[in-house]
């Protein structure tokens, strides 16, 4: 709800014209109205819960059930449709609110947990995997929980991580690994590959954890992380565990500046435009061509001036194949608005089929999204920039806000860079 203003959820008069205009809440109510069959209907709110909206919804919530628009319509819910609102917290929810709404609270720890996460994860895995699913699963039972456990109590990090973050990140990196075991129609997997796979099972694991536990954290933190992992897994003695690579070919570990080539500095290039790669930026640019070709979302999180927006710059525009990867660049500002955002990228995108949106057919769109946490808060605290960002990660795609139909948007990646909260970044 909060990706779009008042007047596109509940319906507005145009200043102008003084004509009314439907919203998306009017219209999806009159499609649940008006479908007969006896079937139950959900209309799901996903986003904070505040005054601004949801006022307007105490005749909805209350026994009268009915949705009150200005322009003096109203529409009585049938006994099939049912309200649900999925939200993080009720700080800034009016009593009002909270008194006509049954309120189910889910414990972050307890409701998913790590186990079943793995579980199911280990149900996805390749069929040339499968045989080892006990190994990674042993190996998850021995060190997952115990690691978030330390991160929890010991690690500190510039921008706050939530728990299913944390293993998320570690499944996303043993995924990279695993690609080239999906074997593509009439193609068979090597079998030296599947064969190399049974020794590179640990290592794979551990550089997962290190980067998708440890990756967040700041330099201090890096240390006590790197003496944690030391003390259950033999690594090199020199610098620590975030300093090295492992080759899956060769199955050892080496330091990042061994993974790419030496490249002479050309004299003719301004002093502005060089790039000296540096451990840090090889290792950085790694796990964003890692994740991002599976078309996961990466967040790069960082003190001002540390190089963030140059290295996935350079990154998506000369580091990734220009035949399927088109990079497109956004920055956020204190002033930029969810409907400037959304309009930018649907300007982008090419119409594949009927309500289905995306970059041109064989091609990926990796979309940067440069300070990230610069819009400015609402009086409650929202950022709908962010929330439409949000609703495309959580739902394939948005409404069009002419037609108000669900535009899903297909083939794109997102690459956040932020700086920690304070300057006009909001935390």
């Amino acid at each position: 709800p909060k990706s779009i203003t008042m007047g596109q959820l509940y319906g507005s008069f145009d200043e102008a014209t003084h004509e009314w205009a439907d919203g998306i809440l009017c219209k999806l109510f009159r499609e649940a109205v008006y479908d007969t069959r006896e079937l139950q209907k959900w209309v799901v709110f996903d986003g904070p819960v505040d005054a601004l909206w949801i006022e307007s919804m105490n005749t909805v919530l209350d026994e009268n059930k009915k949705l009150c628009l200005v322009s003096g319509e109203i529409i009585t819910m049938t006994g099939w449709m049912r309200m649900v609102f999925e939200v993080e917290d009720l700080a800034v929810a009016s009593p009002a609110t909270v008194s006509r709404v049954g309120i189910i609270y889910l414990e972050p720890s307890t409701s998913v947990g790590t186990k079943a996460m793995v579980d199911s994860w280990l149900l996805t895995l390749p069929a040339d995997v499968k045989p080892h699913a006990d190994k990674f699963k042993k190996l998850f039972d021995a060190h997952l929980d115990d690691a978030i456990d330390f991160h929890k109590r010991n690690l500190k990090e510039y921008v706050a991580t939530v728990e299913p973050n944390l293993w998320r990140s570690t499944l996303n990196v043993i995924d990279g690994f695993l690609v080239e075991y999906i074997a593509k129609e009439g193609d068979v997997i090597d079998k030296e590959r599947l064969e190399a796979l049974k020794d590179n099972v640990e290592n794979i694991f551990f550089l997962a954890l290190i980067w998708g536990i440890g990756g967040a954290c700041d330099d201090t933190s890096r240390a006590k992380f790197d003496e944690y992992i030391k003390t259950k897994k033999n690594f090199p003695a020199k610098g620590t565990v975030f300093d090295y690579s492992y080759d899956v070919q060769t199955q050892k570990w080496k330091g990042w500046m061994e993974t790419v080539e030496n490249v002479p500095i050309d004299a003719r290039k301004s002093f502005s435009d060089l790039v000296v790669q540096t451990p840090e930026t090889v290792s950085y640019s790694f796990i964003i061509e890692h994740i991002t070709t599976q078309l996961k979302h990466v967040l790069c999180v960082g003190p001002t001036g540390t190089g963030k927006t140059l290295c996935v710059k350079q990154k998506l525009m000369s580091g990734m194949d220009a035949s399927t990867y088109t990079p497109l660049f956004l920055t956020f500002s204190a002033q930029t608005s969810a409907n400037q955002t959304q309009d930018i990228l649907d300007g982008k995108m090419d119409k594949r089929r009927k309500g289905v949106y995306g970059p041109p057919a064989g091609k990926r769109y990796q979309i940067f999204v440069d300070d990230m946490n610069m819009p400015l808060r609402e009086v409650y605290f929202a950022q709908p920039p962010i929330e439409i960002l949000r609703q495309w990660m959580d739902h394939g795609g948005w409404y069009d806000r002419k037609m108000y139909t669900k535009s899903n948007i297909i083939d794109v990646m997102f690459v956040g860079a932020m700086g920690p909260p304070g300057g006009g970044r909001q935390p």
